[in-house]
This record gives structure tokens, sequence and C-alpha cells, in this order.
């Protein structure tokens, strides 16, 4: 069975657009991005991530379908690859969920689109990608929201391309074959899965065994492509989790959930579990209404971007111990051995003192923030305590430094 999807310019006209009548972006219409270099060239067929056999030679002992590793063979493992900085990895699975009209579907459009062109959000360095997007969901005003993108940040050209049905990924995984075609064929590196409920299949959410099955045909695409899998889901009536079992949490690399703003305050997506990244980061996102042009009817039609914003910090909260400790050990490092962070745009102008963040995590081992037993114990509590620092907005990270911003909600 193949997917037909329309083109482009199908697909611009569907929404009322005009495609001869686009102009080039003025150059003071751009969104403030972090600078990112743009692409000498288009990427090539080659993956963008090395398998352990191209990075080394053949890594490991094979024992029939079973391959051992050894500690040398991590010292040369291939290092990980971030498509967005510090929270999209290459070639990983990522839940987006929460509840109906939180903006979830506009974030995660606006990120892929943005990452079609090199662009990130949050002030996080985006590697240009080619991107799939499923929009099993809301096909209708799928169209006016890429126009009004296009509008806005610019043409994206053959770096995105979606499809706009219902696609079958779980059981009977009808459609499977047929995605992982059409990803190789545009040479996708994030596909985005929208919603997990509309390709879901026959299965029953609830069901470990279904969602177990879900997640093994995404594993399959991501093995097949070398892309990521970013999975949009809804959360449960209450909004404490997202639907379903939990089978498809246990899997994911990274865990967003995505709430709807309240008095005035922007949406948020917190991160609730990142692979290797800080945990509890919240990134602060707002709807822009946007206008297109009329319809056929003259009819006045809107749609929204997703735009990042400033979160703010939760004020009148005490900082737990461990993170009070967390933030104390990291002014010691500083004073005792911080360096000067780099200058530039998006950079402190004033001469600011910071250190790496391995360093930070090393100093915080070593002094005993933690004395569980596990070294992952002990990781997880020094995380936590950086993403309440991050979220309160008493220090900042980016690229691999961390430096304090202000010490006035330090009380411990």
């Amino acid at each position: 069975m193949t997917i037909d999807a329309p083109s482009p310019e199908e697909i611009l006209r569907a929404a009322g657009a005009k495609v001869e009548e686009f102009k080039p972006l003025k150059q003071d219409a751009q969104p403030k991005e972090f600078p990112v270099d743009p692409p000498t060239s288009e990427p090539s067929d080659q993956p963008d991530v090395q398998t352990d056999d191209q990075a080394d030679g053949k890594r490991g002992k094979d024992f029939g379908k079973l391959r051992v590793l050894s500690i040398q063979d991590a010292l040369r493992a291939p290092p990980r690859k971030h498509l967005l900085g510090g929270l999209i990895g290459a070639r990983e699975l990522s839940l987006w969920w929460g509840a109906p009209k939180c903006g979830k579907s506009f974030l995660l459009l606006r990120l892929a689109y943005g990452l079609a062109l090199g662009q990130g959000m949050w002030g996080r360095k985006a590697k240009r990608c080619r991107v799939l997007y499923v929009a099993a969901e809301g096909e209708g005003g799928f169209a006016a929201r890429l126009v009004a993108l296009r509008s806005t940040m610019g043409d994206a050209g053959d770096f995105f391309h979606y499809i706009a049905q219902r696609v079958c990924i779980g059981s009977p995984s009808e459609q499977v074959d047929d995605l992982i075609k059409a990803a190789k064929a545009v040479r996708a590196k994030l596909i985005v899965i929208d919603t997990l409920a509309r390709t879901f299949g026959d299965g029953d959410e609830n069901s470990a065994q279904s969602m177990n099955a879900f997640v093994e045909q995404l594993d399959l695409i991501r093995a097949a492509t070398w892309a990521h899998v970013a999975v949009v889901h809804h959360s449960t009536k209450e909004g404490s989790s997202s639907r379903g079992s939990g089978a498809l949490v246990g899997a994911a690399d990274l865990i967003v959930q995505i709430t709807r703003g309240t008095d005035k305050q922007p949406n948020r997506a917190t991160v609730k579990a990142a692979k290797d990244d800080v945990d509890g980061a919240v990134l602060a996102f707002e709807l822009a209404p946007f206008d297109l042009d009329p319809g056929q009817d003259g009819e006045p039609r809107r749609t929204c971007i997703a735009e990042d914003a400033e979160a703010g910090p939760a004020p009148g909260k005490p900082l737990s111990a461990n993170t009070a400790n967390a933030l104390r050990i990291l002014n010691d490092l500083i004073a005792k051995s911080g360096k000067q962070l780099p200058q530039g745009i998006d950079w402190p102008f004033a001469k600011v003192l910071g250190v790496s963040k391995a360093k930070w995590a090393q100093e915080c081992e070593s002094r005993g923030l933690s004395m569980a037993e596990k070294p992952q114990d002990r990781n997880r509590v020094f995380r936590k305590a950086a993403g309440e620092l991050l979220n309160r907005r008493i220090i900042a990270v980016r690229d691999d430094w961390v430096w304090v911003v202000r010490s006035d909600e330090f009380d411990g």
C-alpha cells in the first residue's frame, strides 16, 4: 500500500495561499534565534550518526545475534549528537504529551519546521535536518499552519515534508513499511508522529502488550531511517500523566509534558525525564495569532504559531536542601576556577565567569551532594537540583557552560 501525499504547491494552494505571490522574507522579520552557521551544502544520503562499525571498525564480539562490548569499545563509541541542543537527540525516541488544546501540536510543528531551517528555540542550537511530519490528527488545519510558518520563518523547501492522513503504525502496522520508504526517500532525520491515538491501530492503549508492540514499530522505524522519532500523545482526563500503558514512557529517551498557561502566563513544555540532559527544564511558549489570506468565500482566516517565551521563576518557594547545596558548590567552584564566558550574541555582555557542566557535576559528586549508593541515583539527584536552579533562572546553561545568573533566591 502506498501513501499519496500532496505536493508542496498543492498544500499551499489548499490553504488558500498563492504560491507565486510569496515574497522573500525581510531581514528584520526573522525571529531572534541562537546563531547557527548556515549549511554549506545539503546533507548527503549517509546517516547523520555513525554506526558502531563505521566509527572504528567492528566493535565487540558477536555471539549469534548478540554483540558483547568492552570498556575499550565504549571509549571508541561515537559521541551522542543533538538535533536540538540538550533536548532532541539524534536517532532517539521522545514523547510529548498534554491535555487537549494545550498547544502540543503547534509546538511540535514549530520545532520541526525550525529544525528544517536550522533554527532552534529557547536559545538552543539546532542542527539543520530533513523532517517528515505525520499529521494524522487535525489534517484540515495543518496546511494553514504550515503556510503561516513559511510566511514568518522562511521557506524550508525540500527539508520539510508531511503526510496528511491517518497512518497505522501499531497493530496491524499496515503502513509502517510505507512510512519507512517515505522517510528514506526524503532522507528524514526527524519524524513526528502526531498523534499516537491516530496511529495506534487496533490495539488497546491501556494494554502493555499493545503499547510494547507500538514501541517495537517505532524502534523499527528508527533503526531503518536513523531518525529521531517524536510522538505526540494525549494526557489522562486528570492530566497527571500520559494516557494508556506506561510502556512508551519507559522506552522514551525524552519525556516532555505540555501544559496550558493560566492567568496570562505562557504555555509550558516541562522536561519530565531526559536521557543525559537536565531534567525539569521549563520551556515556555506562546501561541501567536497569524492572519491568513481570506478563503474563497471571502471570510477571514486565522491560525497560530508557537513562539518561545519567558517562563519566569516560581516566586516565594525556598530551594530544597540538595538544590541549595548544588548552588553553593557551583559558587565555590566558580570562585576557585571559573573562566570567562565566550563573548557574542546571546551571551552575557558583562565579564561573567562560569565552569563546564561536567566539572560542576564532578565537584558535586566528590563533595557528596548525594549519599545514594548507586551512581545513577546520585546522578539523578544532581540533575534534579540543576533542573530546579535552571527553572528558577538562578543559573543559566549554554553549550557546555553553566554560570550563576542571580543569587537573590538563594536562601540556603
